[in-house]
């Protein structure tokens, strides 16, 4: 068992944990306070037979993190079937580094749900793995403006990128978090009709295995 009990206790609820956030936070909470939680999604966890433990793994300089931890909070802070608790992934490498595969190390966020006795029943890694295309998508069109706007050499190419990367999560955090929450809700309908044995039931993004 990864994750005790104890260790669990741990965590910090989301009112204890965004307030004393240093980076991003600003565009967290806008992100976070534009969430509307879709009313199947709402319906799926309140009508859950007992609740669940979610640990999320946050790092406040990922981007997806900007995107994909606010939206899952929000139904957690709106749900009491859901129990959440909050880590630094930074001050919690190795235990984060147990819920991913071993090629995808140091990914985050990871959001981990278990039961009341703490067994796993699904894992969601880094984000919507139907945003995946969108993403890309602003990824090179933002590339594209900053080479234009700045020259890819200039000193201010870095900053400007991930000015424009954080004001386009913005500006999608509703559409995004919709969909964010839906495949969440889906891997977490999928882990509690597995068997015990087969669980954890696996959503968000997922990467090829590297060929040996």
């Amino acid at each position: 068992m990864p994750l005790s009990a104890e260790k669990f206790s741990e965590a910090l609820s989301p009112r204890e944990y965004i307030p004393q956030m240093k980076v991003n936070k600003a565009p967290f909470e806008a992100i976070y306070e534009a969430i509307e939680i879709p009313q199947d999604v709402q319906e799926f966890f309140d009508g859950l037979s007992e609740p669940v433990n979610l640990a999320v793994f946050h790092a406040e300089w990922c981007g997806d993190a900007v995107s994909t931890t606010p939206a899952i909070l929000r139904l957690a802070e709106n749900c009491d079937k859901i129990n959440v608790g909050v880590f630094n992934r930074d001050e919690e490498v190795d235990l984060t580094n147990t819920f991913v595969p071993e090629h995808r190390a140091n990914t985050v966020p990871v959001f981990v749900v278990f039961d009341q006795r703490m067994d796993e029943i699904a894992r969601f890694i880094e984000t919507a793995r139907s945003l995946v295309p969108q993403i890309d998508a602003m990824d090179d069109a933002i590339a594209q403006e900053v080479s234009q706007e700045a020259g890819p050499e200039a000193e201010n190419a870095r900053a400007l990128t991930r000015g424009k990367r954080t004001a386009f999560r913005i500006a999608r955090g509703q559409e995004w978090g919709k969909v964010i929450l839906d495949e969440f809700r889906q891997v977490v309908s999928d882990g509690l009709t597995l068997p015990a044995s087969e669980r954890p039931a696996e959503g968000g993004t997922e990467w090829p295995v590297p060929e040996a």
